[in-house]
């Protein structure tokens, strides 16, 4: 190696301000020596390797940013060591040193990423250069790395923030739906808290997003005239059918707003029943989600149990025997079963919900 000018014993200014952790792979011991001297007193924090084991050992436990590895090792080559590096620490890199000229070799390195090829003797101010150079592209590479983390971060919370207002926005159609009728006031409210009592005795449903869906299930019905919400005598056939429109509405209204099966599925299936004979869609049994048969069982106890234009309340011991009375038609006889379980919970809810109006 010819001779090259006393390094500088002041770390290089930009080597200082970056990441500065070198290993050296090398196995001829006085130049592994010469080069892990020459680093250090640049300023970088240096180890060294004779072989490709001990280096394996050292990129397991530490971090680098910089590997210096010579190409002709003992029981493997340099660039399979670059494998290695690339599998522990995919955001190091790589500077290859070479004793010939092996050109598809040295095309190999430069395919699988390598920064520098070194040929030997080299002058070990090229080598500082190369160090600095790939220091650099490190630090770059983390900047953007970070730069991408506080995007995707700053998009999440866009997204939060959106969904948020979007999920406002549906909350109001709801709200909106029991301003239209007087008689159905709190509706949502009651059909969510029964909903989730159920639920938790069923298990296998999200209850946050059960929550929502209970909240939402009746937003189609914004679409329904109010003389017909609040008729007192009974509907005619063309009324019956517009009423029986709105889960179909409101799963339109809802799709565009809210990515959620969930959700979707209950606003759209929640008037479902398990004999196939309910509606819009006609499904029957397990074909219908196991969130919209809880809703269902819950939506149809709060029905019976709130005055209408057209009717009293019914008094719950009647409810609840109806409810007994359509499992394995009406209801799913395991949900059925749930809400037996989760009665004590049920008439809680509804002694709270009657003192409060």
């Amino acid at each position: 190696m010819p001779a090259s000018p006393r390094p500088p014993r002041l770390p290089s200014p930009r080597a200082a301000a970056l990441p500065t952790r070198v290993l050296v792979v090398e196995d001829d011991e006085v130049l592994r020596r010469v080069l892990r001297r020459f680093l250090a007193r640049l300023g970088y924090d240096v180890a060294a390797a004779a072989g490709v084991p001990e280096a394996v050992a050292l990129l397991e436990r530490e971090r680098f940013e910089v590997v210096v590895t010579d190409l002709r090792l003992p029981t493997s080559s340099g660039v399979e060591l670059m494998l290695v590096v690339r599998a522990h620490q995919p955001d190091a890199r790589t500077i290859l040193m070479s004793g010939d000229a092996d050109l598809p070799t040295v095309a190999l390195a430069v395919e699988r990423g390598v920064d520098a090829v070194l040929l030997k003797p080299f002058d070990l101010d090229e080598l500082r250069q190369q160090v600095e150079h790939s220091v650099e592209r490190v630090a770059t590479g983390r900047e953007a790395a970070r730069e991408r983390g506080l995007l995707e971060a700053h998009l999440r919370q866009r997204e939060a923030e959106s969904r948020l207002w979007v999920l406002r926005a549906a909350r109001a159609l709801a709200t909106a739906v029991e301003v239209k009728d007087a008689y159905t006031a709190g509706h949502a409210r009651r059909v969510t808290a029964y909903s989730m009592s159920i639920a938790q005795v069923t298990g296998g449903i999200d209850l946050l997003r059960l929550s929502l869906a209970g909240d939402l299930h009746d937003v189609g019905k914004i679409g329904v005239p109010d003389s017909v919400l609040n008729k007192p005598t009974p509907l005619t056939p063309e009324e019956t059918k517009r009423v029986e429109e709105h889960p179909v509405a409101g799963a339109r209204i809802l799709e565009p707003l809210i990515d959620d099966p969930l959700v979707i599925g209950v606003v759209r299936w929640h008037h479902e029943r398990w004999d196939g004979r309910g509606y819009p869609d006609g499904l029957q049994g397990e074909a219908i989600p196991l969130a919209a048969r809880v809703v269902a069982v819950a939506d149809t106890l709060d029905a019976m149990t709130s005055a209408r234009a057209y009717r009293e309340a019914l008094p719950w011991a009647n409810a609840v025997a109806e409810i007994r009375r359509c499992s394995g038609s009406q209801f799913d006889p395991t949900v059925v079963a749930a809400f037996e379980k989760a009665l004590p919970v049920l008439r809680s809810h509804y002694d709270q919900q009657r003192a409060a109006r």
